[in-house]
């Protein structure tokens, strides 16, 4: 998802992962499979196959940590500072944990082509012969409207084909 942010210093947007289910709503959804866990197991135990208990115990841990991972995940966000001299990217999830500067009429973008219709396009930033992922977890529809906002803040875009194993499409 693009966002535009306010910002005296210049234009500024978000990018961050389409997110189906909020936090406090994942949340709730492991009480859920808790509870239900809790109702079998206890049911079980009773008829005796007490075993069930930390086998039902390691699951429900195992899902809570993948929902979790998965979760941390979707947290993630780029934002994008287009000053009038510089560029700004910074990458990190509650704040900054990684920062690119550079000034502005040195950044070009780099489109790496879809291989295979399948695929998304991969929307890279290039300066000083450094070049950084853009956004990898945009849904294609997102990733051509940030290359569109790129060209429209008057960032050359090159194109190049992209391989797959040694095979080009």
């Amino acid at each position: 998802m693009i966002e535009r942010l306010s910002d005296s210093n210049g234009i500024r947007y978000r990018l961050t992962p389409n997110r189906s289910i909020s936090w406090p709503a994942l949340v709730r959804v492991w009480l859920g499979l808790v509870a239900l866990t809790s109702i079998v197991v206890a049911g079980m135990s009773l008829a005796g196959a007490w075993l069930v208990i930390p086998f039902a115990g390691l699951e429900l841990v195992a899902v809570g940590a993948g929902l979790w991972y998965t979760a941390r995940l979707c947290c993630r966000q780029e934002v994008i500072t287009f000053g009038a001299s510089r560029v700004l990217l910074e990458k990190g999830h509650e704040q900054p944990e990684q920062r690119w500067d550079w000034p502005r009429p040195g950044v070009r973008v780099l489109l790496d082509e879809r291989p295979h219709p399948w695929l998304r396009e991969r929307v890279c930033l290039c300066c000083n012969g450094e070049e950084v992922p853009l956004a990898d977890f945009l849904n294609p529809r997102d990733s051509r409207q940030l290359v569109t906002l790129l060209e429209s803040q008057g960032f050359p875009v090159r194109r190049r084909s992209r391989e797959i194993e040694g095979v080009r499409f």
